[in-house]
């Protein structure tokens, strides 16, 4: 059988696995292993009432096409407690978990934010153990980055939906792919890389691509450190 590749292919096999999964299951890795070969899954101990004492491992760590960003900042195995961006963190990560924890049910959804003087967007599954005996005591969870976008001056007058487009033309991706990705219309998109033509000045698509490179703002050619 061909292996899954794409989010949601993963997440439709992960959702099955959790289905039928017993309750009580102390061991998650009994159906992680849709996703083991993928960027990113994690496995996040639950049982502290805080969930701030929460502890996660990441199981494999991300990746990204791009390269733009140096993730060892976001992926550290350890309590949310020691996670650099706590706004982040309270405002976007512990509700999920916190919710997952104590309904038992499955948290998904796609997320665009701002995390360590990054623009992010990314989809979401967190899947928590069913303990018909009270809370949950362990989640795990996938992301799928879409796009990860450096702050900064170079960005002013920019909102999160263009500098994710102005990336992903970079990358090469279609109308219809950044559309399905940014979760807008193909003509929202269209409309958009018009604005941004004219923003840029630029004469084509091609042009704007090579205007945004050089500006810095896909970050094409940045070095990380």
């Amino acid at each position: 059988m061909r292996r899954p590749e794409t989010f949601k292919q993963i997440s439709r096999l992960l959702m099955d696995s959790w289905i039928s999964s017993p309750a009580g299951l102390a061991d998650p890795k009994a159906y992680m292993a849709p996703c083991m070969e993928c960027s990113g899954p994690t496995w996040c101990d639950t049982r502290s009432e805080n969930p701030e004492e929460f502890h996660v491992d990441f199981v494999k760590d991300y990746t990204l096409p791009t390269g733009l960003t140096d993730m060892s900042l976001l992926q550290r195995s350890g309590l949310f407690a020691d996670f650099p961006d706590q706004h982040h963190l309270q405002r976007i990560v512990v509700p999920a978990y916190a919710d997952a924890v104590e309904r038992q049910r499955p948290v998904m959804g796609r997320i665009v934010t701002r995390t360590l003087d990054m623009r992010v967007a990314y989809d979401r599954i967190i899947l928590p153990q069913k303990n018909s005996a009270g809370r949950s005591s362990w989640c795990i969870g996938l992301l799928d980055i879409r796009f990860l976008l450096p702050m900064g001056s170079r960005t002013d007058g920019l909102d999160d939906p263009d500098l994710g487009i102005v990336q992903l033309l970079v990358e090469g991706a279609s109308t219809r792919e950044i559309a399905d990705v940014m979760s807008l219309s193909a003509r929202a998109i269209e409309h958009r890389i018009e604005r941004l033509k004219s923003a840029f000045g630029a004469r084509n698509i091609a042009h704007l691509v090579g205007l945004s490179i050089s500006a810095g703002i896909s970050g094409i050619g940045k070095r990380v450190d």
